[in-house]
């Protein structure tokens, strides 16, 4: 009976050691378990407990409800994962750091898009609209400093929208920042360097642009007085945003007079007598400029309106032959066809003009504008500007330059006289002859240049552009 209670209580001892040993074991392995912790799917750290890792989580939250506005949307999905063994703990300022870079902050925003690619955000459309107004004001002001100019209207160049989004909150930026980037240059200004003897022809000829175009592009530079090491704009400036302006430019101009030539047999040939004197006339223009980022680009008249009409001048030339003692002059040698040679052309009655009375006549009209077709006085082109003045002195030459050469008699380079017609092609008269001027002497001429001057100058003959391009000489005066 002893030895049966003996077995019976060892037996329960066992049962009760047992038991104590498993439920250490559990303690055990339940102290060693960790938990990594995740936000939005995003390994953030670990902590002892999903509860303490909460804490944290809603001490953050409360951290950045503080730092943005009421209206921001933050996704922060948190979540754990049980991990066993001995795993160091990540500290509370790495955990919220890793949390922060984990979380995603959205914003309703405005995408400002140029030609549908989008370039920056905003928080509203009113700061959108804004950064577009304040890229176009210096040129609306510019516009509205000028004189007698109306502003028509005012755009860009490029598609310009803005497009309501969601986006990420620091991939807002403010309105300085948005008008920084959008005046950014994509291009910049193609400049050149003045040569010895270039002009705005040359230039232009060498860079395949017009003339007005390099005028547009450098407003502030004089075109008749440019010098050798000065820059000339060639290329403006392009932006990522251009602003076009369309304006309405009015004002008055002057409506050259005709001149209207009658032959008088009663007065001695070589004279002339005005019977009319000639008035200009007064025109009001309308005219529609379009500039790019305030230089013009095009000039378009829209409206003329006659305030005065001009006065024809009338003008009579002698054609009386005065009276001579030679003899054996036979009456045929006064005839003429209208296209014959003028070298034969006599000089006025009083036999004293000069080549020297040729130039200084032409003189006078330095700076009167070069016109295509014009005659005279009030505006010329090169032919009309020679035959005006040798038509002063009783001479008729041809009307063109082309059929200017066929005047009078040819005379080399090396014997030029005040006087002679000199002769060039110019590029638009494929080699022939398609520009004229007067010589004056000293190697220089005067001419009415359709140039970059547009007006009557003296230029020298042994510029590059000239020399290049001359032809040879013809001598009216014997």
């Amino acid at each position: 009976m002893m030895k049966l209670f003996k077995t019976a209580m060892l037996l329960l001892l066992s049962v009760v050691l047992a038991s104590t040993m498993v439920s250490f074991t559990f303690f055990s392995q339940h102290e060693s378990v960790s938990y990594e912790m995740y936000v939005n799917n995003k390994n953030v750290g670990v902590v002892k407990s999903a509860a303490r890792g909460l804490a944290y989580y809603d001490e953050f939250m409360q951290e950045l409800s503080r730092k943005y506005p009421s209206d921001v949307s933050i996704r922060a999905d948190v979540l754990f994962k049980e991990v066993n063994g001995n795993i160091s703990y990540t500290n509370v300022s790495q955990l919220k750091k890793a949390m922060e870079e984990a979380i995603e902050v959205k914003t309703n925003a405005y995408a400002i898009v140029i030609n549908n690619e989008k370039m920056c955000y905003v928080k509203s459309l009113d700061e959108a609209e804004r950064v577009a107004e304040a890229i176009k004001q210096p040129y609306i002001e510019k516009v509205q400093s000028l004189q007698d100019t109306e502003l028509e209207e005012v755009n860009f160049s490029e598609d310009l929208q803005f497009d309501p989004v969601t986006v990420n909150y620091e991939d807002l930026v403010d309105e300085q920042s948005a008008l920084a980037q959008l005046q950014k240059n994509i291009e910049e200004a193609i400049k050149y360097t003045v040569q010895e003897d270039d002009t705005f022809w040359d230039i232009a000829i060498k860079n395949g642009i017009s003339v007005d175009e390099i005028i547009s592009l450098n407003p502030d530079i004089d075109p008749e007085k440019i010098k050798p090491g000065q820059t000339i704009v060639l290329s403006g400036e392009k932006k990522l945003v251009n602003v076009v302006t369309k304006e309405i430019f009015t004002y008055e101009e002057e409506i050259p007079y005709e001149t209207e030539i009658r032959e008088d047999n009663t007065l001695l040939r070589g004279n002339t007598k005005v019977i009319q004197k000639g008035e200009k006339g007064i025109q009001e223009i309308k005219a529609k400029i379009i500039r790019e980022n305030g230089i013009e680009v095009t000039r378009e008249l829209v409206e003329e309106t006659v305030i005065k009409e001009p006065v024809k001048e009338i003008v009579v030339i002698g054609t009386k032959r005065p009276q001579t003692t030679s003899r054996g002059t036979s009456s045929s040698s006064k005839s003429s066809s209208s296209r014959s040679s003028y070298s034969d052309v006599a000089a006025p009655s009083n036999g004293s003009v000069s080549g020297t009375d040729i130039v200084n006549y032409a003189k006078k009209f330095l700076g009167t504008p070069y016109r295509y077709g014009a005659n005279g006085p009030n505006a010329f082109d090169c032919s009309g500007f020679t035959s005006y003045v040798y038509r002063h002195f009783g001479y008729s030459l041809y009307r063109s330059s082309r059929d200017q050469a066929l005047n009078g008699t040819p005379v080399s380079k090396d014997s030029l006289a005040p006087g002679d017609i000199l002769l060039f092609t110019s590029p638009r008269s494929g080699g022939a002859i398609g520009h004229v001027g007067i010589y004056i002497g000293g190697g220089s001429f005067i001419h009415a240049s359709s140039g970059s001057r547009m007006r009557v100058v003296i230029d020298s003959l042994s510029s590059s552009y000239y020399s290049n391009r001359y032809k040879g000489a013809r001598r009216i005066i014997k």
